[in-house]
């Protein structure tokens, strides 16, 4: 099978990025609010039921003001919403889709290291006993 058939083939099963230039910075943005692992943190405790920024600091052992702080910005971007209940105010999430998100691009890291130990395995010398 010749190099270019290989590219051709591999290429036609690669998925597509369709993001319009339009969108580039609002996606861009995206991954830059999740580039911060206190927001991933606090995404994972909202995906299990709502919380309240004292039960989120409770469970992420976190100033109140730093908790505030990273949900008024995921709110401010759409990723969380809020509502009062009384005097409290519960947070929820607002798009699961970056609950999907996280979960393959944790599950690419798993297998791409998955894939780096296979190969060190085959490459690195035996050692005697």
């Amino acid at each position: 099978m010749s190099s270019s058939m290989t590219a051709e083939t591999t290429k036609a099963h690669t998925p597509q990025l369709v993001i319009p230039d339009e969108m580039l910075d609002a996606v861009a943005n995206r991954f830059k609010l999740l580039s911060e692992p206190m927001r991933l943190r606090i995404l994972r405790i909202l995906s299990e039921e709502d919380h309240t920024v004292q039960d989120i600091v409770r469970k992420i052992n976190a100033s109140q003001a730093n908790i505030s702080k990273h949900l008024t910005l995921m709110h401010d971007n759409g990723m969380v919403s809020r509502r009062k209940v009384g005097l409290k105010c519960y947070y929820s999430l607002a798009d699961e889709s970056i609950i999907h998100a996280c979960n393959l691009t944790s599950h690419s890291i798993v297998s791409s290291l998955h894939n780096q130990l296979h190969w060190l395995q085959k490459v690195a010398p035996k050692s005697e006993e």
